[in-house]
C-alpha cells in the first residue's frame, strides 16, 4: 500500500495495482477485494489475479512466489506494461541474506533480493529495499491508510518467519549492508566474465564454442563459474546449477580429457581447449530457420 501511494503520486505516471490471490487460505479473496476498495478510493485501477493451479504440498512459499511472478508478468505482457514494482523492504532483504548465509558463500546469493531483475521479459524493480517495514507503516498511519498483514507471516513452519523473529533492527541494517557489498562484487564478477568471453571464446560456424582450457582454469573461481554457466546456457539452452558447474571446473583442473553433458550441452575437454556444443540428441533433425538460398 505504501509503494502504491508513493508511485501514484509521481507526475506523469500511469499506475495499476495487482493482487495475486493464491487461494491458500480462507479469507484471501476478501482481503484482495479490500485492496480493490482502497485502490478505488485513490482512483487506481486494481486487478485480482487468482492462482488456479493445483496447490503444492511441499515448498509452498517458493512455488507460490514463482506463480505470483508468473501471473503478474503475464498481466504486464498482455497489457504492454514494461515495468513491475514490488515493495520488498529492508526487513525482507535482511531475512533473505540471513537465510542464504546458512547455505552458501556465493556473492550472487548473498546479495539477497536484487534491486532490479527481469522476469519473463518484464523489468522488476524493488525501490524500497533500503526502507524498513516500520518506516512504511508509520507513513501509512500518517496518511490514514489501512493495510493488511498476511497471517502466514506468523506461521513458524516457515523458515523466513523463524528468522524474522530472531532479527533485531541492528541486524537488519548490517545485513542490508552485506547485501549491497555482495551485489557490487557479483556485478564485478559478471562484468569480468563477459570481458573474458568477448576475448577468449571462439564461436564456430558449426555452432560449437571453444575456449582455452588453461586460461579458464587459471581464472578466479567465481568468474570461471560464471563463464562456464554462460557457455552451457548458450550451447544447451539451460542454466545449470552452481554445484554442477563446480564439478565441471574441478574436472578441468584434473588436466585429463573428458566428455560430460550438462544443461543440454556437451562439454569435451581436450589438452589445450574446451569444446562446447549442443548434445547430439537435442539437435533437430531438420534445419530450422534456414534463409532462402541457404
Amino acid at each position: 500500500m505504501a509503494l502504491m501511494r508513493m508511485v501514484a503520486a509521481l507526475p506523469g505516471k500511469t499506475v495499476s495495482a495487482l493482487t495475486v490471490d493464491h487461494g491458500l487460505r480462507p479469507g484471501s479473496l476478501a482481503e484482495a477485494e479490500q485492496v480493490s476498495r482502497w485502490c478505488a478510493a485513490l482512483a487506481i485501477p486494481h486487478h485480482i489475479l487468482p492462482w488456479l493451479d493445483e496447490k503444492p504440498t511441499h515448498g509452498i512459499q517458493a512455488k507460490a512466489r514463482t506463480a505470483r511472478y508468473d501471473l503478474m508478468t503475464a498481466w504486464c505482457q498482455a497489457h504492454q506494461v514494461p515495468v513491475l514494482l514490488t515493495a520488498h523492504t529492508l526487513n525482507d532483504q535482511a531475512e533473505t541474506v540471513m537465510m542464504r548465509k546458512l547455505r552458501t558463500s556465493s556473492d550472487a546469493s548473498l546479495a539477497g533480493i536484487w534491486p532490479e531483475t527481469v522476469w519473463n521479459g518484464i523489468r522488476v524493480i524493488r525501490p524500497l529495499l533500503n526502507v524498513s517495514r516500520c518506516a512504511l507503516r508509520a507513513a501509512l498511519k500518517r496518511d490514514g491508510q489501512g493495510w493488511l498483514d498476511d497471517p502466514s507471516n506468523e506461521n513458524d513452519r516457515f523458515e523466513r518467519v523463524r528468522i524474522r523473529r530472531a532479527l533485531r533492527s541492528a541486524d537488519m541494517a548490517s545485513l542490508g549492508g552485506e547485501a549491497a557489498a555482495a551485489l557490487a562484487r557479483s556485478r564485478a564478477d559478471a562484468a569480468a566474465a563477459q570481458q573474458w568471453l568477448s576475448v577468449h571464446a571462439c564461436v564456430h560456424g558449426t555452432g560449437h564454442i571453444t575456449v582455452p582450457r588453461g586460461l579458464l582454469t587459471g581464472t578466479r573461481d567465481e568468474v570461471a563459474l560464471r563463464i562456464m554457466s554462460r557457455l552451457v546456457h548458450a550451447c544447451g539452452g539451460k542454466t545449470p546449477e552452481r554445484a554442477e558447474v563446480m564439478r565441471i571446473l574441478a574436472a578441468l583442473n584434473e588436466k585429463g580429457p573428458f566428455r560430460r553433458s550438462l544443461g543440454g550441452a556437451l562439454i569435451a575437454a581436450r589438452t589445450g581447449e574446451v569444446l562446447l556444443g549442443r548434445e547430439p540428441g537435442r539437435i533437430a533433425a531438420v534445419a530450422v530457420g534456414v534463409p532462402p538460398g541457404g
